[in-house]
C-alpha cells in the first residue's frame, strides 16, 4: 500500500522537489499530507457514523420496549402490527435485534483493541511511502538487476505494471467518484437533507475495502421507512423503501459492474483476470485484497508473458 501510495501521488513528489530542492524534507512532508487526507476525513466519518448508529440503536431499543406499532394506523402499519403479533415472529424480531447488539458491541471492542495495532500498520504503510519516494528509482535499479532480466523483457513489465497500477487506481477513484454523485442524487430525490455532504462521504467510504456506501443509503432508508411507520405515513414509507431499491439496484450494484470494466480496459487486462483478483484477494488478503488482488494476478500474468512472449535483445 506504501508502493502505491507512493505511485500514486509521485507527480505531486516531483512538484514539490522542484521547489524544495530535498528528497528527505519532500517525501516527509507529502507523506504527512497524505496522512492528514487520509486520516482527518476516516475520524470524522466514523464519528458520524458512531453517532447515527447509536441513534438508530436507541430508537429501535425504544420501541421494542413500547411496540413499534402502538401508535401508528395507516394500512401498511397496521399490517405490520397483524404480522408481529404472531408469537414466532415476535420471538424471531426479540432474537435479530440482540444478534445485531451484540455484533455491534463485538465489532466495536475489536476495533478499540485493534487500535494499536491499525497504528503499527499505518507505520509501516507510510515509513513504505517515504522511502518508496526518496528512493525510488533506486529500488527500480535493484529490482532490475535481481531479477536478472533483459532490458527488453524489464521494459516490458514496468511498464505493463505502471498501465495496471494506473488502472486499478482510475478505476476505483472513477468508481466511487460515480457511487458518491448517484448517492447524492438519490438523496436528493427522496428527500434527505444534506445530499452533496452524503454523497461526498459515499465516495470517500466507496474507496475504503469491504465499507462502501451502503453504510450510508442502508440506514438512511430505514430511517425513513421508520419515520414514516411512527408517523403514520405511507409516503414517507414508499420513500424509505424507493431510496433502499434505488440503493441497493443503482448505486450498489454499479461498484460490481463498472469496476472491472473500467479497470481491464485502463488496465489492458481482461475483467475476468480483475473480478478473480477481487474476489481472490478478498478471500486470501482481507479488505486490502480487493485492491493488492487484482495487482499480484494481473502482474503475475505479465510476468508469464514477458517471459514467453517478449524477444530478449
Amino acid at each position: 500500500m506504501g508502493a502505491i501510495l507512493a505511485y500514486v501521488f509521485h507527480r505531486i513528489y516531483l512538484l514539490f522537489l522542484s521547489k524544495l530542492k530535498n528528497k528527505t524534507v519532500t517525501s516527509l512532508l507529502l507523506c504527512f499530507l497524505v496522512f492528514l487526507l487520509l486520516i482527518i476525513p476516516g475520524i470524522f466519518l466514523i464519528k458520524t457514523l458512531v453517532e447515527e448508529s447509536f441513534v438508530l440503536y436507541a430508537l429501535t431499543k425504544q420501541k421494542l420496549a413500547t411496540g413499534f406499532f402502538s401508535n401508528c394506523e395507516n394500512a401498511f402499519c397496521q399490517a405490520l402490527r397483524d404480522f408481529s403479533k404472531d408469537p414466532d415472529i415476535n420471538y424471531k424480531i426479540q432474537e435479530i435485534f440482540k444478534a445485531t447488539t451484540s455484533t455491534i458491541i463485538k465489532q466495536g471492542t475489536g476495533f478499540l483493541i485493534g487500535i494499536p495495532r491499525l497504528f503499527v500498520n499505518l507505520f509501516v504503510v507510510f515509513a513504505s511511502m517515504f522511502y518508496f519516494l526518496k528512493d525510488g528509482e533506486k529500488v527500480e535499479q535493484h529490482i532490475s538487476h535481481f531479477l536478472i532480466l533483459k532490458e527488453r523483457k524489464f521494459n516490458f513489465i514496468t511498464t505493463r505494471l505502471k498501465e495496471i497500477v494506473h488502472g486499478v487506481v482510475y478505476g476505483y477513484l472513477l468508481v466511487a467518484l460515480l457511487q458518491g454523485a448517484l448517492g447524492a442524487i438519490g438523496f436528493l430525490l427522496f428527500g434527505i437533507s444534506s445530499p452533496f455532504f452524503w454523497g461526498v462521504v459515499m465516495a470517500f467510504l466507496a474507496l475504503i475495502p469491504a465499507v462502501g456506501t451502503a453504510v450510508i443509503w442502508v440506514p438512511a432508508s430505514i430511517f425513513l421507512l421508520l419515520d414514516g411507520i411512527f408517523q403514520n405515513s405511507n409516503f414517507l414509507i414508499y420513500k424509505g423503501a424507493g431510496l433502499f431499491i434505488y440503493g441497493l439496484a443503482i448505486v450498489g450494484s454499479i461498484d460490481n459492474i463498472l469496476k472491472p470494466k473500467l479497470i481491464g480496459e485502463r488496465a489492458k487486462v481482461h475483467p475476468l483476470v480483475v473480478i478473480l483478483g477481487i474476489l481472490g484477494g478478498l478471500i486470501f488478503l482481507g479488505p486490502l485484497g480487493v485492491i493488492i488482488g487484482p495487482l499480484v494476478l494481473s502482474l503475475t500474468l505479465v510476468v508469464i508473458e514477458a517471459y514467453f512472449h517478449v524477444e530478449d535483445n
